[in-house]
């Protein structure tokens, strides 16, 4: 009678509505549970997933019609395949002979390598030598590159304002516009605004490096810093506070090491006679290893901005500039070959690893091109050549022509600086 009495009345209600007379959704839920009540006795309202409870409180006229959630779950379901598949591309290309056993990785022996680290290793003491012994250990230095994306740089600045860690945010500005001022009508768009007089920590003062060209290793030209740390970043990633301590915490345990959120690896293609760039999810899982950790979301030492300024050859900048790529690899390279060691990854929030991916749809950026990830198969190979060639510079080289004289005969690939470790999260000790 209950029952009845309940269909009659979602009945009414529907006539007065000017509807039709066919039965109401609220009518066929009733009489859907009532199915479930007949069938399964108190099963049906007391069992089921915390989903189900949750999906039944939600309002009738609120949820979703079929359609819709097949078109969401396809669309989850593409947005999951398109971040986890494997990159075949390089596999796809075009092969070789495949007849390169003098540019197999480790066949020119440790003597290259361990020439570069010496070399370098000079380098560093010389840096080390001009730095102020005084330095901020407690707080590191945000390194933000940005470059005509005005909405995602007022974003970044005011997110990375509001951590307590953070001493400076020092924005790398290659735009040929002039960079924003303090005393700029919008300037509170640029600038951290004040805390409160009773804040614990004075918000970190914001300044602009200016340059005179547009090149990518601009961010690696920074000047006047005061912390031993810097933490490089793009301004389209907006790491959580908490995440940046826990990175800040585990760079302070291995110092002389690029420490990142952003894992990848490098892999010998044999029939290619060449090194592939590993990126995706799926590959570096079942790889099991990285040896890279990109400079978009990297801690590093404040003298690798002087070792990529003094170590990196002509050659290699000239190399990087005409491809507008690759200038993380080139640090990775540098830092890898000085110390003989792996980079460190430190995990962040599952939650931002999605948030990250939804909001980069439609960003425009040098990743977002079709050859991108071969082009950086390519750079792990160039750049390593152009870094263990056992070569003299000639008065040409000295007067700024970049003429290398190459020890070995016909060498071309060569082995790369790179060191491999096992995809591990770092986790405090």
């Amino acid at each position: 009678a209950a029952r009845g009495a309940r269909v009659r009345v979602l009945k009414i209600r529907r006539q007065n509505s000017g509807a039709g007379w066919g039965p109401a959704p609220e009518t066929r839920d009733v009489e859907a549970a009532d199915g479930r009540d007949a069938k399964m006795g108190d099963k049906a309202t007391k069992g089921g997933s915390t989903l189900d409870l949750a999906w039944r409180r939600v309002p009738v006229k609120l949820r979703p019609g079929r359609r819709t959630r097949r078109v969401a779950t396809l669309l989850v379901a593409l947005a999951l395949l398109t971040q986890l598949a494997p990159s075949w591309r390089a596999d796809g290309a075009p092969r070789g002979d495949g007849d390169c056993p003098e540019h197999q990785p480790g066949a020119r022996g440790d003597s290259a390598i361990a020439s570069l680290r010496a070399r370098l290793n000079g380098i560093l003491r010389d840096v080390e030598d001009d730095s102020p012994s005084a330095t901020d250990d407690a707080r590191f230095t945000v390194v933000l590159n940005t470059f005509e994306r005005r909405d995602l740089l007022q974003r970044a600045v005011a997110h990375y304002a509001t951590c307590k860690s953070v001493a400076e945010i020092v924005v790398v500005w290659s735009e040929q516009t002039p960079a924003p001022k303090e005393t700029d009508a919008d300037a509170r768009l640029y600038f951290p605004a004040p805390r409160k007089k009773n804040a614990a920590h004075p918000p970190p003062r914001a300044r602009y490096e200016a340059h005179d060209t547009t090149s990518i290793q601009n961010r690696f030209e920074v000047t006047g810093v005061t912390t031993s740390a810097v933490f490089h970043v793009d301004d389209d990633v907006r790491m959580p506070c908490g995440a940046l301590d826990k990175g800040f915490e585990a760079w302070r345990a291995n110092r002389d090491v690029l420490v990142g959120f952003f894992p990848r690896a490098h892999r010998w293609l044999a029939p290619l006679c060449r090194h592939a760039y590993v990126w995706d999810d799926w590959s570096l899982r079942s790889g099991g290893e990285f040896s890279i950790v990109l400079t978009k979301a990297a801690f590093s030492k404040t003298q690798y901005l002087e070792l990529y300024k003094r170590g990196l050859p002509p050659q290699a900048r000239e190399y990087v500039d005409e491809r507008k790529n690759c200038e993380d690899v080139a640090m990775q390279l540098l830092t890898s070959a000085a110390t003989n060691a792996p980079p460190v990854y430190v995990a962040q929030p599952l939650w931002h690893y999605w948030r990250a991916k939804l909001e980069g749809i439609g960003v425009a950026g040098i990743s977002k091109a079709s050859n991108h990830h071969d082009a950086r198969g390519k750079c792990v190979t160039d750049l390593s050549r152009i870094l263990l060639e056992r070569s003299k510079k000639t008065r040409d080289a000295e007067e700024n022509v970049d003429v290398f004289k190459i020890a070995s005969s016909g060498n071309r690939f060569l082995d790369t600086p790179l060191v491999a470790a096992p995809l591990r999260r770092w986790t405090p000790e």
